[in-house]
């Protein structure tokens, strides 16, 4: 199929056509189910991933503005193995919820790249405590000073200097993480 009828396809998909949906179910089955098996050889949690992925492409289809509607779908699935493959795996709270959250290692469209790189850093500031995070949104989003911060918050600078600090450290901890995660799993996946 070329790519203005895929594209066709998945307008037709947005204004609720569930003829469209059978036949974008039908192209893309057995790609996605082969790139979901490639990653996880276990044909039922396979399945249940496809599932999962037209579940929500159809759930989602109103709200749905895709450049690349094929790689939306492979992309889908590689979340989806990825989450499943962190159920099983033994890491902190924090890791699995920042993991799950990764759309894939291997996005080729930049708005879902940007758009991944957003909810790991809501995700992280959403894991601070209620103070740092105060502190952290006061400074990196509304351009208060350490001063300006300290005031309002009645507390020292140099506590808000060293909360700051800390955030910093453990956000770029967390981004280096995610970075040796992509690594070793472009490694595994491709």
């Amino acid at each position: 199929m070329n790519i203005v009828d895929e594209q066709s396809l998945f307008a037709l998909l947005r204004q609720g056509d569930e003829s469209a949906f059978e036949q974008i179910y039908k192209l893309y089955w057995a790609q996605l189910f082969n790139t979901a098996y490639k990653r996880l050889p276990e044909t039922e949690k396979c399945k249940d991933i496809i599932q999962n992925v037209f579940t929500d492409l159809w759930n989602r289809r109103a709200t749905l503005d895709l450049a690349n509607p094929a790689a939306y779908l492979h992309t889908a699935v590689r979340f989806q193995v990825l989450k499943q493959i962190s159920k099983n795996s033994k890491s902190s709270a924090f890791t699995a919820t920042f993991e799950t959250e990764l759309i894939s290692p291997l996005a080729t469209d930049g708005e879902v790249l940007e758009k991944e790189v957003r909810v790991l850093i809501e995700l992280f500031i959403k894991a601070l405590p209620q103070k740092r995070r105060e502190m952290f949104l006061m400074h990196y989003f509304k351009g208060l000073s350490t001063s300006q911060i300290a005031t309002q918050l009645n507390v020292s600078q140099k506590t808000v200097q060293n909360q700051l600090t800390t955030a910093s450290n453990a956000l770029r901890l967390r981004l280096t993480q995610l970075l040796l995660s992509m690594l070793i799993l472009l490694v595994l996946f491709s």
